[in-house]
């Protein structure tokens, strides 16, 4: 039986001895990609497309609140329950600037169906009252009768921690840059300026419009029973009707030419020196679903900055420009790729000598090919990750869903 499911594909994964079925549920039209390995180390995620329509944080303030109680765990937190209590071997969730993410492993089978069962419950009928937005979003507090109201909130307090991150905001920024027309352009996690202006109805249309199992896609890897996947699922998705869901990622344009951005962010004050500044040149790249280049722009990545010998990171480093590389490197986990690379530590002054070569060690590496033993170094050690396959503590099912943090 597939309770309501239809198979769309089944597929052995030798190296990882997976076998991998791809349902549809009929009713809704949810997705759910079933993993079935002799891993005890169980794994299960559920994810929405979630992109922003500005940088108020609504997403952000969603994940923290969902996991405030739901219909039939109404209490004030089972997260933080959930993380003394449970055998868990993994409990959390992620926003990205597309997508939200609910993943949890357990060893312990009865253990992994409860973790499932909160999760399914808090996704899907939260207990999302104005209190918890307040809570986990912002809300007015006074510290002194004849003092200011103070703007607080979980998500607010998190997000000015982060935009005081000169690398957090060098990270944004460079990102954004790139992508000025999509949601990538805008800020998933929330603008401490702009968070404050979330009001509780948009708030709550955000949770009916995105979390809907028209829009999800369920992730399960592990040793457990396959069909009873399906049947616990199936007892929250049979409760909706399908509804259009809107939240294609849409594609960025090209850019006719380069483009120069230029931010400001907050630093210490150092007496007697002059203020230092950090630059990005980057790069739209392919769609990250053109699985060869993927791969390929991986390899490349690797081997121009992840090597103490190569060819990039030594040429920006032995430059003394700057103090270190800045800059995400290749980002593949988006719709669209990204690369990015530079220095922090700079004088503002020098800009264009770290942009200038950049580009003139990048035009010699294309014209004059890069060298065959950097290359086979990067090839091997990439090789040999994958055939460890080593994910340490973190769970290895998890590694191969959409939820990787």
């Amino acid at each position: 039986m597939n309770h309501g499911f239809e198979l769309l594909k089944e597929q052995e994964i030798r190296e990882l001895r997976i076998v991998a079925r791809v349902f549809r549920h009929m009713k809704t039209g949810a997705q759910v990609l079933s993993l079935m390995t002799d891993d005890e180390n169980k794994v299960f995620g559920i994810s929405f497309r979630t992109p922003p329509t500005d940088s108020t944080g609504v997403p952000h303030i969603l994940e923290h609140s969902v996991l405030c109680g739901s219909r039939k765990f109404p209490v004030k937190e089972p997260f933080v329950e959930l993380l003394k209590g449970s055998l868990q071997t993994f409990l959390n969730a992620f926003t990205y600037p597309d997508k939200t993410c609910y993943p949890v492993a357990s060893q312990n089978l009865q253990d992994f169906y409860n973790l499932m069962d909160v999760y399914l419950d808090a996704v899907f009928y939260p207990r999302i009252t104005r209190a918890i937005f307040e809570q986990e979003g912002w809300h007015f507090e006074l510290d002194d009768a004849s003092g200011p109201l103070l703007y607080k909130g979980v998500v607010f307090n998190e997000m000015k921690g982060a935009y005081s991150s000169p690398d957090n905001r060098l990270s944004e920024y460079s990102l954004q840059s790139l992508f000025p027309d999509t949601a990538y352009g805008l800020d998933s996690g929330g603008d401490p300026k702009r968070i404050p202006t979330l009001t509780y109805e948009q708030f709550r249309d955000f949770h009916r419009k995105y979390y809907h199992p028209s829009n999800a896609r369920i992730f399960f890897y592990g040793d457990d029973d396959p069909d009873e996947r399906l049947r616990r699922v199936q007892a929250y998705l049979d409760d909706f009707d399908p509804i259009d869901v809107d939240s294609e990622i849409r594609l960025q344009t090209p850019f006719q030419e380069p483009k120069r951005w230029v931010r400001s962010f907050m630093a210490g004050e150092e007496t007697g020196k002059a203020p230092k500044g950090m630059i990005t040149v980057n790069w739209m790249l392919t769609e990250s679903t053109d699985v060869e280049t993927n791969f390929a722009l991986q390899v490349l990545a690797y081997i121009l900055l992840g090597m103490p010998g190569s060819p990039l990171r030594k040429a920006l480093i032995d430059s003394g420009l700057g103090e270190d590389l800045a800059g995400d490197g290749l980002g593949s986990e988006l719709r669209q790729i990204t690369f990015s690379t530079g220095l922090k530590g700079i004088d503002p002054k020098n800009s264009d000598k770290v942009e200038d070569l950049i580009l003139e060690t990048l035009n010699r590496l294309a014209q004059s090919g890069i060298d065959p033993k950097t290359t086979e170094a990067a090839l091997n050690t990439i090789e040999f990750s994958l055939r460890e396959n080593n994910t340490g503590s973190f769970p290895r099912g998890l590694s191969l869903s959409c939820c990787v943090p």
